[in-house]
């Protein structure tokens, strides 16, 4: 198992767990389990979708995350919801959203208005005409939402598959992975290009490490490596930011709003992409915004400080005034490993003893535990694989060259 994100590790501990005689050992680069893209996480979740393969993947994952937390680990869950607040030109369209997901019975909820600092109506401010904001219509509130711990997250996957007799390398980069042909000839030089072949391994920082499977499961690493292979997925690294702003002064009205908890206001999306995570254990908000940027991979990302002043800071004072004057203290970056055809996640079986899991698109949290238990079938042999719950699905469902209908309730 090459490595020990959120993903690597749900998958390694749903190994263990359906294999307990099998040696597993998980690579990493870093010094310790989730210390990438993971870490850098903004950890929310939702379990409303509109399309089948969103829900089941969300909703499982989540259902065993609250049973674990329930069962006595602090995963840091709070139920805090999402609140979309819908642009006045998308009203039709979260209108029906609003429909399918009660039918569902999915809890939502909308509001004409809230009793805290956030402006609906905005078009009579020259500027924010300049920037083309639109007015909001309503704030639809998706009551199965909210946030978590990641660091939380992944050390639980990481204990129980230690626990469990799994083993770990960290502070070892995985270079590449290695070949074998399925029929050697024991002529130098193998395998050569007609010949069928297997993964037999990886080649590190630490020298060779042989194996019968190899599961790549790098997140924003994985096209770097896919490339090197001759895999051509359709999987990108997109940076995303993360700006931490003090809820003080009218923005703790914000913070405590409580409408699907009774304590914490939701996470809050507003038109154009930014969107306000409330972060209790520290009386903060989680800002950072879904914007276009090139793909791009940096080894170390950095928050670029002009994304928050012209990008995040215009959208954020015009609808919610309170956090004029507001600066960060404190920033992050991180990346989103995405799937550029349909941003949905990866796992499939690309050779013999080869397999990958990535291409989360921003919501590996929220998908890892199906995620990792689809990726632990499909390397057994399973034709089929049985999620929390007992949903069970085929073990390719996720397969690269899969065709799925479109999600509409995208942030």
């Amino acid at each position: 198992m090459v490595g020990a994100g959120i993903v690597g590790m749900a998958t390694a501990y749903h190994l263990q767990r359906l294999s307990p005689s099998s040696k597993i050992l998980v690579v990493d680069q870093y010094a310790g389990v989730g210390m990438g893209d993971t870490a850098k996480s903004a950890a929310a979740f939702r379990t409303a979708f509109t399309s089948w393969i969103n829900r089941v993947l969300a909703k499982t994952s989540v259902d065993f995350y609250r049973k674990v937390q329930d069962g006595g680990v602090d995963l840091g869950m709070r139920f805090v919801g999402y609140l979309f607040m819908v642009p006045e030109d998308s009203v039709g369209l979260m209108q029906r959203v609003a429909g399918e997901l009660r039918e569902m019975g999915v809890a939502v909820e909308i509001y004409k208005e809230l009793s805290v600092p956030v402006r609906f109506r905005v078009s009579g401010d020259e500027e924010a005409r300049e920037m083309e904001l639109p007015d909001i219509a309503f704030g639809l509130l998706v009551k199965e939402a909210g946030i978590m711990d990641p660091e939380k997250l992944v050390r639980f996957y990481y204990e129980e598959y230690v626990k469990g007799g799994g083993e770990v390398m960290f502070n070892t980069k995985v270079e590449t992975v290695l070949f074998s042909p399925r029929r050697p000839l024991g002529i130098p030089g193998e395998p050569f290009t007609w010949q069928a072949v297997r993964a037999s391994g990886v080649e590190t920082s630490a020298g060779v490490i042989e194996a019968r499977n190899v599961i790549i499961a790098t997140g924003a690493w994985s096209e770097r490596l896919m490339d090197a292979m001759g895999f051509g997925l359709p999987l990108k690294p997109r940076k995303r930011q993360v700006f931490v702003v003090k809820a003080d002064g009218e923005m703790s009205r914000l913070l405590h709003m409580g409408l699907a908890d009774r304590d914490y206001g939701p996470m809050i999306i507003l038109p154009k992409g930014v969107y306000l995570r409330p972060e209790p254990s520290e009386g903060t908000f989680w800002i950072g915004v879904a914007d276009r940027r090139p793909f791009r991979f940096e080894e170390v990302p950095e928050a670029e400080e002009p994304l928050w002043r012209f990008g995040i800071y215009p959208v954020l004072t015009k609808y919610i005034p309170a956090a004029e004057g507001k600066s960060p203290q404190n920033a992050w970056a991180g990346h989103y490993d995405e799937n550029v055809v349909d941003y949905q996640p990866v796992v499939d079986r690309l050779a013999e003893g080869l397999y990958v899991a990535a291409g989360t698109s921003g919501s590996g949290i929220m998908k890892a535990d199906a995620i990792g238990r689809i990726a632990a079938h499909l390397a057994l042999g399973h034709e089929r694989a049985e999620l929390y719950g007992g949903t069970v699905v085929d073990s390719n469902i996720l397969r690269h060259n899969r065709c799925f209908e479109e999600e509409r309730l995208v942030i």
